[in-house]
């Protein structure tokens, strides 16, 4: 009965010593000191849960990054694009586009070129920075996969898309896809774009235009 009496007339002098307005912030604290203490403890479980995952993501992370440099060290062309296909499913969504990126070089050197046309098309249809470069290694692959009129459409498309931008590459490209298509006068006017943005390789140009014209 003391010890209670004694409590009591410890909490009065607590709340005779602070403002009229702290009051009920204190009544509230000492009444339900338990349920706030709880409180406190399922968040500091929250942020150590968070802690965790974040750790787990990032170790998570750096393994599937060493793993797929393995596979680009290690292997080449159909292994690595072979390894790179089982490894992609499993791979972190932050890592995909990389992957795509390395299958469609990949499929390249092993020269699966339809694979990599395919790959190449998949990239640049997502859009952003690097689709004008997806599409370039699109007809890049289409133009060493036989397939030279799919190659002159795209990079068509690809020229009055981007203008000025990856001039020179679309004209080389275009070039060599028209020549191997039959469409002389557009490999011609393709050359003769490269010859005025091209001095060094001028003479070569004009050689190619001149035997192209005996075609004609």
């Amino acid at each position: 009965m003391d010890e209670n009496k004694n409590t009591n007339d410890i909490m009065d002098q607590v709340q005779d010593t602070v403002p009229d307005s702290i009051h009920p912030l204190l009544d509230y604290l000492l009444k339900n000191g338990k349920m706030i203490a709880g409180i406190i403890g399922a968040i500091i479980v929250l942020a150590a849960g968070y802690s965790y995952m974040q750790y787990s993501k990032q170790s998570a992370m750096q393994q599937a990054e060493a793993k797929m440099g393995a596979i680009m060290i290690q292997y080449t062309g159909t292994e690595q694009a072979q390894r790179l296909e089982a490894f992609q499913p499993e791979a972190p969504e932050e890592m995909q586009s990389a992957i795509e990126l390395a299958l469609a070089k990949a499929y390249m050197d092993a020269s699966e070129f339809e694979k990599a046309a395919n790959a190449w098309k998949k990239i640049a249809d997502k859009g952003g920075a690097i689709s004008s470069v997806a599409t370039l290694g699109q007809a890049k692959s289409l133009i060493l996969g036989d397939k030279p009129a799919e190659a002159v459409n795209l990079l068509q498309k690809l020229k009055a898309k981007v203008g000025e931008n990856y001039k020179a590459t679309i004209n080389r490209l275009l070039a060599s896809a028209a020549v191997m298509s039959g469409k002389y006068q557009l490999a011609i006017q393709a050359y003769q774009a490269l010859m005025s943005n091209n001095p060094s390789e001028r003479m070569y140009y004009e050689n190619r235009v001149v035997e192209l014209k005996s075609k004609l």
